[in-house]
């Protein structure tokens, strides 16, 4: 399923016996997009298998449910005041949200809001990218929310805000044998916050960039690892 869509309001619900593939993909262009998407089953995708979907336009407001198991998500962000929410529920699910990272009409993304909810799994894998080619990204807030074990998340951002208030990362994970890398650069005010409970798991945080840090873990369990690496 193709849909291009121009400054308007899309609903789309998808169920799925078990081993269908559903596939949305989206090409949105236009500005005040309202993007709703429900997926219920096995194998089913957001974006097609080599060319995520799209939403290229100020002020899209996106909302994604996957219910099951192995479903994914591949978008992409292009534009200004973005609100981008991927709830996901079950195992094996794979969740990619890049925002300004290549080209696109309006490849600077300033006051994007990402958050990211897995519940109730395991060997989910979230991946968010920010503004890894592109300039002007600035005012990204990440919030990732886990409960389950084996998931991993990797978070890369490489804006160009300045502000204390323009680059924040917040992960809180519930379980253990989680994975979790953060990589900051690019101007100063790099605020990471992990929210660790369980046991096993390990967190990686690297910030560098015009001195301006700050990280700030707390992990409740046992045999847990991390490392913090933070450079000028």
């Amino acid at each position: 399923m193709r849909s291009i869509v121009r400054g308007a309001v899309l609903f789309l619900a998808m169920s799925s016996p078990a081993f269908a593939d559903n596939l949305i993909y989206i090409d949105q262009t236009g500005s005040s997009a309202t993007i709703n998407i429900n997926q219920d089953g096995t194998g089913n995708r957001v974006g097609a298998q080599a060319s995520d979907s799209v939403s290229d336009g100020a002020t899209t407001t996106m909302d994604i449910d996957q219910v099951g198991t192995s479903n994914e998500l591949d978008y992409d962000i292009y534009g200004d005041n973005a609100n981008i929410t991927s709830n996901i529920t079950g195992n094996s699910s794979d969740v990619d949200v890049q925002v300004g990272t290549t080209g696109g009409s309006n490849g600077g993304s300033d006051d994007v809001n990402i958050t990211i909810n897995a519940s109730g799994g395991n060997s989910n894998t979230v991946n968010t990218n920010v503004g890894t080619s592109a300039t002007g990204v600035d005012d990204v807030d990440i919030d990732v929310d886990i409960t389950g074990g084996s998931n991993s998340v990797t978070i890369t951002e490489n804006s160009t805000a300045a502000s204390v208030t323009d680059k924040i990362t917040d992960v809180d994970i519930t379980g253990s044998t989680n994975t979790v890398t953060a990589t900051k650069s690019g101007a100063s005010q790099h605020d990471t916050t992990l929210n660790i409970t369980g046991s096993s798991n390990t967190m990686s945080v690297t910030q560098s960039g015009a001195e301006a840090s700050t990280v700030d873990v707390t992990t409740n369990g046992s045999s847990s690892s991390v490392t913090i690496t933070v450079t000028d």
